[in-house]
């Protein structure tokens, strides 16, 4: 396999600007403008390839005033596997913090709404005169059903109540006539 090298940003040729040389790459290679600020601080716009190929991409940005740098892939692969990997931990850590704000501000308010409604109530209970400072409106969204459910499962009570009555019927005949069980 051969060595693989990437282009670096090394310098612009004397007398551009920045911008300008911006806009142009932009234009010849069709980037965003987010990809060609990038490249300007150290990032590579191109992926690793072999000598020839990236030398071939020199002279492209050569003739837009980009002195570049060629850099050998195994001498940056422990660094750029460290950062890269420090890079998405750290992209993940932002992603859980900016959940974890979020939600809080939606606790926040409503906290804040739940606040204003029980003030806003404990305000009319006051207008109406109310003798009972505590006097609080706990009503619910929903009905509440007073009449209890059938039960499906009565058998087992049912046969659990005749098993103790014969049981006990049969221990008050042995009381009664003893006889009668003795065999």
């Amino acid at each position: 396999m051969s060595e693989q090298y990437r282009l670096v940003f090394a310098s612009l040729d004397e007398g551009l600007e920045q911008t300008e040389v911006a806009h142009a790459l932009q234009q010849k290679l069709k980037l965003s403008p987010k990809q060609a600020q990038a490249f300007f601080t150290g990032r590579s716009i191109f992926a690793p390839s072999d000598k020839a190929k990236a030398l071939k991409q020199a002279k492209v940005l050569a003739s837009l005033g980009i002195r570049t740098r060629l850099q050998s892939m195994q001498s940056t692969a422990n660094g750029t596997a460290n950062t890269a990997s420090a890079a998405a931990r750290d992209e993940q850590i932002l992603a859980a913090l900016d959940y974890i704000t979020s939600s809080l501000i939606r606790l926040e308010e409503r906290l804040d709404d739940m606040d204003n409604r029980l003030n806003d109530q404990l305000q009319q209970n006051s207008s109406n005169e109310v003798n009972d400072d505590f006097a609080v409106d706990l009503s619910l969204d929903e009905e509440l059903e007073l009449a209890p459910q059938p039960s499906r499962k009565r058998w087992p009570l049912f046969t659990l109540i005749a098993l103790i009555v014969l049981l006990l019927g049969v221990l008050a005949l042995a009381f009664i006539y003893p006889e009668l069980l003795t065999f």
